[in-house]
């Protein structure tokens, strides 16, 4: 190519690319095409990558060679299909949910007007072990149990459940009360909760 024809191609690029700019258009992303740009196709899988603008015909070849999953193993093909079924959420057994602290604090506060009320930035307010988040009947069924709220945390090691099911059950067994009635009412309640917290998903 001749200089005055490259010279000539290159003002004629920029006179184009200044037509789009006066209009509001933007100019398709192949890098030899100056039609506009409507047509938007991504990057990657990642959206955070963004996305290419292209025009009809130029979008129509790049998705004709688009392959969502270049790159990965057939494991992880099946494990993305089966996550997207659940929109790609975590999942966990029923009251093994890990408890969270509350959100951190990320309103910007040079004045620390914030500070004054006991609220630290980027730090998140401390929850006691006795705050956990737990429905009413779950709370008491626990209590029932003998848990100390104060230092529990969840969830449960394996056999935990179990092995204050049994520590109870010792200890408020009529034999080991001289039939006490209070006593046998007692195991009722420790029998109840354990039965309930099992069908909740603690071990």
């Amino acid at each position: 190519m001749s200089r005055a024809r490259a010279q000539q191609k290159f003002f004629l690029g920029v006179e184009a690319e200044a037509a789009f700019g006066r209009h509001g258009l933007r100019r398709c992303d192949h890098p030899e095409c100056t039609a506009e740009g409507r047509f938007p196709a991504p990057k990657s899988r990642e959206s955070r990558d963004g996305r290419w603008l292209f025009c009809l015909d130029h979008v129509r070849q790049y998705n004709a060679g688009w392959d969502f999953f270049r790159g990965m193993t057939d494991a992880d093909i099946e494990k993305y299909q089966r996550e997207d079924a659940l929109g790609h959420r975590p999942t966990w057994k029923i009251g093994t949910k890990p408890q969270e602290e509350d959100p951190k604090v990320w309103v910007k506060d040079d004045l620390g007007i914030l500070a004054d009320v006991g609220i630290r930035m980027g730090e998140a307010r401390r929850k006691s072990p006795a705050e956990l988040r737990l429905p009413p009947r779950e709370r008491d069924a626990l209590q029932a149990l003998g848990f100390d709220l104060a230092a529990l945390t969840l969830p449960l090691g394996k056999g935990v459940l179990k092995k204050q099911y049994k520590t109870m059950v010792k200890r408020y067994h009529p034999d080991a009360n001289g039939g006490d009635r209070d006593a046998e009412e007692r195991l009722k309640s420790i029998t109840q909760a354990y039965a309930y917290l099992q069908s909740r998903g603690y071990t």
